[in-house]
């Protein structure tokens, strides 16, 4: 083998060796940058992935306030609403208790429901009863036998320019009130009741 030949053999060599190198120079440049384009997207994955669950918790603290919110704004209204209802049905209410003294059969009703409750929580003794001036003596003689046939005493009828409706029972310390304003007075349960009654749906009542 001449000197040519032995040379070009040596280049020969060396290209070899640079394609190789230079081949395993690239394959390990692209697994780098494979890995690298892996490491990158699961990272932007990741990134993304938190940026969603924020965006969606933010999304839904804003729903909740908006909520909250409109429920006070609701609440608020229906409060008014109702205030303004009890601001009108309250005389109306009285009115219509006035009236039922005023209708014989109602008034009847009114003081023998008041007559049976002092006698379910009255002492025994001599009761006192306190009336308006114009209840009619007919209507107070069929009391007093009613009050007698319970095995008690006759009463007292005591007119009190007061009293507008209703009667006052007592007996000793003990006092029915069963009088106009004496049904009145618990104005916070009855002020429910006439909410739940408004409330209640039509013609679902229980005729009370």
């Amino acid at each position: 083998m001449n000197l040519e030949e032995r040379t070009q053999g040596l280049l020969d060599l060396v290209l070899e060796y640079r394609e190789r190198e230079c081949r395993a120079i690239l394959d390990a440049a692209r697994a780098d940058a494979a890995h690298l384009l892996r490491d990158t997207y699961g990272r932007e994955r990741a990134r993304l992935h938190d940026v969603v669950l924020s965006e969606r918790r933010d999304a839904r603290a804003r729903i909740q306030a908006i909520r909250a919110e409109r429920d006070t704004r609701l609440r608020a209204r229906s409060e008014g609403v109702q205030t303004h209802l009890l601001e009108l049905a309250w005389p109306r209410l009285r009115s219509a208790l006035e009236s039922c003294w005023e209708d014989p059969g109602r008034r009847q009703r009114w003081t023998r429901s008041a007559a049976a409750q002092a006698r379910a929580v009255m002492p025994l003794g001599t009761w006192r009863v306190r009336h308006p001036p114009d209840w009619a003596a007919g209507e107070r003689r069929a009391m007093s036998e009613w009050i007698l046939g319970q095995g008690l005493a006759l009463p007292q009828f005591l007119a009190d320019g007061v009293l507008r409706a209703g009667l006052l029972i007592q007996c000793g310390d003990a006092l029915l009130d069963a009088s106009l304003d004496g049904l009145l007075r618990d104005r916070r349960r009855i002020e429910a009741r006439l909410l739940a009654l408004l409330a209640a749906p039509l013609g679902g009542g229980d005729g009370e």
